[in-house]
């Protein structure tokens, strides 16, 4: 079972001197196995379970219904399945650990994930061994990215940019939100996304962090704020813009100048050894200069398997940029019930600095400007 995951895995399980690495989580499982079980992220009564021990042993565990797929889909070939009406998957995963050597062991596991009635049993089966959350491994781990991830990445950023390109070329007032999200999904979907994500939020409704379309109508001198989320064989886009039907206020250009000399600031700093605090406390020394406090407590996110992975941008993530560290950068001011400015791309830190994975074919440097 020869994979730059499964060997990054194995490596950081050494580093943290663990015997055994147990993911349950939809996220982690499937950075784990390499694709997603279909109903895992439906069902909460079924487990999807990866294991990893020692320097060899390897194993997936899924509901029955699931095993075809699991065989032809995962990078493990050692395959477990249960049915979920007379077995206990816990059973399953502690039989696992027992034939991987690690009854009395050090085992990584998604304390923050896994159900507690999971828990007890695993510990009746195996009192003698002691289970450490994995959160920290996994977020260490897939913060930085395979080639392989990198490329599919860049491949559903540069798609989703793309559909909201075209979709802001066709704009104009009279349409409703909801029409807006609609063209987005249909764009998305026959452009090739896995699926779709969106906020729509014109005038007022702008200025929600999380505004979901509704039946309001697009009118002139509105802010309109579109964000799309593509999905591509498990890895995630996040693209914002900014724009305004007609003519910009000089308020609204004040603020959005501010916003991007912040962003500006704070790409130049992207480089290997650059500190996540020092990016945050750079963003907000810009911001605070001009009477700006920003509305989100962090400047950007790790994006991959999940929209918002680590490293989160702010100052509590003492951590350093390094190569193959992809992830997003979003300057957001909200004013509640008059207007909010957003813009997102993603990023990924390269040897000597950094590449800008989406913001080339629809830049948001100005405020972009709708004819009326």
């Amino acid at each position: 079972m020869a994979d730059q995951v499964i060997d990054n895995l194995r490596a950081e399980m050494k580093k943290d001197r663990f015997d055994a690495l147990v993911a349950h989580s939809l996220d982690n499982a499937t950075y784990t196995a390499g694709f997603q079980v279909p109903s895992h992220a439906q069902n909460r009564f079924r487990r999807t379970i990866t294991v990893l021990a020692g320097d060899r042993f390897g194993c997936q565990i899924v509901v029955n219904v699931e095993e075809a797929l699991a065989r032809e889909k995962s990078r493990f070939k050692d395959i477990r399945s249960y049915n979920q009406f007379t077995e206990n998957p816990a059973d399953l995963l502690a039989d696992a650990l027992i034939e991987g050597g690690a009854e009395s062991a050090r085992v990584a596991i998604e304390l923050d994930y896994l159900p507690a009635m999971d828990y007890i049993r695993l510990c009746e089966r195996l009192p003698k061994a002691t289970f450490v959350h994995a959160r920290d491994l996994y977020f260490r781990t897939r913060m930085v990215k395979t080639d392989d991830e990198i490329a599919i990445l860049k491949q559903i950023g540069e798609l989703t940019e793309r559909v909201v390109a075209e979709v802001i070329a066709g704009l104009r007032p009279g349409v409703r939100e909801q029409q807006v999200g609609a063209e987005i999904m249909n764009r998305m979907l026959e452009a090739g996304a896995d699926a779709v994500s969106y906020q729509v939020g014109s005038g007022i409704r702008s200025g929600i962090i999380n505004c979901k379309p509704t039946d309001k109508v697009i009118e002139a001198g509105d802010v309109v704020r579109i964000e799309v989320l593509g999905d591509k064989n498990g890895y995630r886009s996040n693209v914002t813009r900014t724009l305004v039907i007609g003519k910009p206020t000089k308020e609204q250009e004040q603020i959005w100048s501010v916003l991007i000399a912040a962003r500006d600031k704070c790409e130049a700093m992207l480089k290997p050894g650059t500190r996540v605090p020092d990016l945050w406390s750079a963003y907000l020394e810009v911001c605070r200069a001009h009477d700006i406090e920003p509305s989100l407590k962090f400047l950007g996110h790790g994006i991959g398997r999940t929209i918002h992975e680590e490293p989160y941008l702010t100052d509590t993530r003492l951590v350093e940029l390094k190569p193959g560290v992809t992830h997003t950068m979003e300057p957001l001011y909200m004013l509640p019930g008059r207007m909010g400015f957003h813009v997102e791309d993603m990023y990924r830190i390269t040897n000597d600095g950094f590449e800008k994975m989406t913001g080339h074919l629809m830049p948001n440097d100005k405020l972009i400007e709708v004819a009326v």
